[in-house]
Parts: structure tokens; C-alpha cells; sequence
């Protein structure tokens, strides 16, 4: 009994954004001390976020 998942309903972009800026600013915090730094890892989890949401879009269509 398997199913297949609709991947498109999930906004992987805005789970990206969420955990790169957790997690960028949780390391940048222990790492340097500075926020600043925090920036770059919600760039990045938006990046990804944003690859992986158009890579399950591209594949159902």
C-alpha cells in the first residue's frame, strides 16, 4: 500500500529560510559572536530552499 507523495503543496523555500537562518545564526553565534554572519545563512537555507522547492515542481509537472 504505497503512495505517492505530493511534493508540490510543500514550500520548501520557506523551510529553507527558516532553518538556514536558525542555524546560520545559531553557529555564527558560537563561532564568532557576531549576528552579521547569520545573514549568509539565510541566504544560503533560501538557496536551497528555493532549488529543492523547483526541483519537486519540475518533476510533477
Amino acid at each position: 500500500m504505497s503512495k505517492e507523495r505530493d511534493y508540490s503543496k510543500i514550500p520548501f523555500t520557506g523551510i529553507g529560510l527558516i532553518f538556514g537562518s536558525a542555524i546560520g545564526s545559531a553557529l555564527s553565534l558560537i563561532i564568532t559572536g557576531n549576528v552579521i554572519w547569520g545573514v549568509m545563512g539565510t541566504g544560503v537555507g533560501l538557496v536551497i530552499g528555493a532549488a529543492i522547492d523547483s526541483h519537486y515542481r519540475k518533476s510533477v509537472d
